[in-house]
């Protein structure tokens, strides 16, 4: 997530440098203020099952509100950003999907690894490896508006 001028968020690309700083110094991406015990992750079913995470990690009421305030994940037929409506530089992970999930799975850790790895085009992005999971909550659409699954 990119702050805009205004001071408000932006959803559509992640501050990589700014991204990094604030996880080695264990502050939330979202609020940068620091973060407790547990951090939360956010990503698609992939992300949750291979452990990586291009998005850093954040209070867990700050990924609650992500899930309704990033218009990409609270409405279901929202798509990415185009290409010219990303920050300038961002960049994004070789092998990154644009296919939306279609769940979201948050998952709370107390620990986690930084790394970089290649970005499209050249250079490279920061990528974030959570310690064993303490908790996990999965959201799905219904009828459009993504929801908590319960007996997750």
């Amino acid at each position: 997530m990119n702050e805009r001028p205004d001071g408000t968020a932006d959803f559509l690309a992640i501050d990589g440098r700014t991204a990094m700083i604030l996880a080695i110094q264990w502050h939330c991406s979202l609020c940068a203020k620091p973060m407790s015990s547990l951090v939360a992750f956010l990503g698609g079913p992939k992300s949750a099952e291979s452990g990586a995470y291009s998005d850093p990690p954040m209070h867990e009421g700050g990924a609650e509100a992500a899930l309704t305030l990033c218009p990409h994940m609270a409405r279901q037929h929202a798509r990415r950003a185009t290409e010219r409506r990303a920050s300038q530089g961002a960049v994004l992970p070789e092998g990154f999907s644009e296919a939306k999930p279609q769940e979201w799975v948050m998952v709370l850790t107390g620990g986690f690894r930084t790394g970089l790895m290649p970005a499209e085009g050249g250079g490279t992005v920061p990528i974030f490896l959570p310690a064993d999971y303490e908790r996990t909550r999965r959201f799905v659409y219904d009828d459009g508006v993504l929801v908590e699954k319960t007996g997750s």
